[in-house]
């Protein structure tokens, strides 16, 4: 099994270093686990596969709009195999939406004034973000902070760190269907991360969840009395993915 050392490790940033073409981060040159890698190994429930059966039936609806008339049993069996695999496009369209928008309220965050995405889903993403702010006297610390736990192998980005109504927080922007239970794990280690670095407490973490279809957003406050649960919750996890990990690679 994997050695951690303790949380007390010293932290030295000058050792933290970021590949961003292939997403990956170093700590004095060793690579670390990203945060929602190591959280991708808890299920979703069965919501994320219907979406994926969603993607498969839609496809299928978009190629046969005219019913099966013309269609030989090969196009069919092609239209199939597209099926199987629209998943991934919808996937990709998501993920490129999301990107938008974030890099969108990171230049808000910073001070920017430029106008919202010209993409509809991006545009409402946007919106339901800027509503959100509207409702809260904020002012940012930090805006995309890559932080790390070498004592965990760990290391992350976090989207933003504020005072929210006066009160240190890490707020997390999504765009996904829902508000999952990872998201409470994966803020955890932001807060405690950026306390081992800086030495100050994040009282209070922000799920907020805009959402890209209709505008609107959706929040969780996460106050600092659960934090310390959720972070225990990140590290068995952490210990899952690693053992997984190693018996992928042969090791017993």
């Amino acid at each position: 099994m994997a050695q951690y050392h303790t949380l007390t490790d010293k932290f030295d940033r000058s050792l933290l270093t970021f590949d961003p073409i292939k997403h990956r981060h170093f700590y004095d040159g060793r690579q670390l686990y990203g945060v929602t890698t190591v959280l991708g190994i808890i299920s979703k429930g069965d919501g994320l596969i219907q979406w994926g059966v969603n993607q498969a039936v839609d496809y299928i609806n978009s190629q046969l709009q005219n019913g099966l008339e013309g269609y030989s049993l090969d196009d069919i069996q092609t239209i199939l195999s597209g099926a199987k695999y629209a998943w991934r496009g919808a996937r990709q369209e998501a993920a490129d939406i999301g990107t938008m928008a974030h890099n969108w309220i990171e230049g808000h965050l910073k001070g920017s004034q430029d106008d919202f995405p010209e993409h509809p889903q991006a545009r409402n993403s946007c919106e339901a973000a800027v509503k959100w702010l509207e409702q809260h006297k904020w002012k940012t610390i930090d805006v995309e902070k890559q932080v790390c736990l070498p004592s965990l192998n760990i290391g992350g980005i976090c989207d933003w760190w504020a005072y929210i109504d006066g009160v240190p927080a890490v707020p997390d922007w999504k765009t996904s269907k829902g508000i999952y239970s990872s998201y409470r794990y994966q803020t955890a280690v932001y807060a405690k991360a950026i306390e081992a670095e800086t030495g100050e407490r994040v009282r209070e973490r922000w799920i907020l969840r805009i959402d890209k279809n209709t505008g609107e957003f959706e929040d969780l406050h996460l106050p600092a009395s659960e934090l310390a649960a959720d972070f225990k919750a990140f590290k068995n996890a952490a210990e899952l993915y690693h053992r997984e990990q190693e018996l992928k690679k042969g090791s017993r």
